[in-house]
């Protein structure tokens, strides 16, 4: 007998139908609502669960649905207008600058940045086609470059400040988080992508996983720690929120 049962179902709600996919599994012990990054509903409960209370959690949490499936489209939308070309325009510490394209006899694509726009250099036998991939490899490495050297310089001007210092301090790709902490390991992972905000939001990010560091949680003395260090992180945070989108990268 399977561990799970899987069906597609639809929730009418103010004249919409909104699609979902229903998975009861053997496993589970809670009723979970998930929204995918593709838009699709998922819908996760225990076997047994009565039909009438998954329904019952769905129109209580209808409004919820509705909007973020918005909100998803509506991103997805934005980002699919977003491309690595000549024109475009990227965030670097909170300011946009524009990319400009260079076809040289080089045989390798190069990126530099004047401090008004990024020049892109490709050689001459690069396709139209393959134009966004290598612009997209050169930006990215350009920009792991920058946070390596800024992430570096705020963890320990701030650890200074806090009288604390993680073991390790890694830069890498993290989808979904600016920053994590290991507790146990001393360890600050930051995201490089954060380098596109502004240094203030920047030191946000690196004060929240430092104050990890001591307090493993989120709770209340955690967020006394915070703001100790920095009393207005609610707009910082904010500034995040509110930016999210001009943060990722086209892929």
């Amino acid at each position: 007998m399977p561990s799970f049962e899987k069906s597609n179902r639809t929730l009418s709600f103010l004249g919409t139908d909104i699609p979902y996919t229903l998975t009861r599994s053997a496993e589970r012990r809670s009723l979970v609502v998930k929204i995918e990054e593709t838009g699709q509903v998922r819908v996760l409960a225990p076997a047994r669960l009565a039909e009438a209370v998954i329904f019952r959690f769905l129109k209580q949490k209808a409004h919820w649905i509705r909007r973020k499936t918005i909100e998803v489209k509506d991103r997805q939308q934005y980002l699919s207008q977003r491309v690595f070309a000549a024109g475009q325009e990227f965030l670097f510490l909170g300011q946009k600058f524009r990319i400009e394209i260079e076809e040289t006899a080089a045989s390798r694509a190069k990126v530099t940045f004047d401090g008004n726009r990024w020049t892109v250099r490709l050689p001459e036998t690069v396709s139209a086609e393959g134009q966004q991939h290598h612009i997209r490899s050169q930006m990215i490495r350009w920009y792991r470059e920058q946070a390596k050297e800024i992430l570096g310089g705020r963890v320990w001007h701030y650890g200074r400040i806090m009288a604390v210092q993680p073991q390790t301090i890694a830069i890498r790709t993290q989808r979904r988080i600016w920053g994590s902490c290991d507790y146990r390991q001393k360890s600050v992972r930051l995201n490089w992508q954060i380098v596109m905000a502004p240094l203030a939001v920047i030191d946000y990010v690196v004060v929240h996983e430092l104050c990890h560091l001591t307090v493993p949680n989120h709770s209340r003395r955690f967020w006394q720690k915070v703001a100790q260090v920095m009393p207005d992180y609610q707009k910082r945070q904010k500034w995040l929120k509110d930016n999210a989108l001009d943060l990722v990268l086209p892929r």
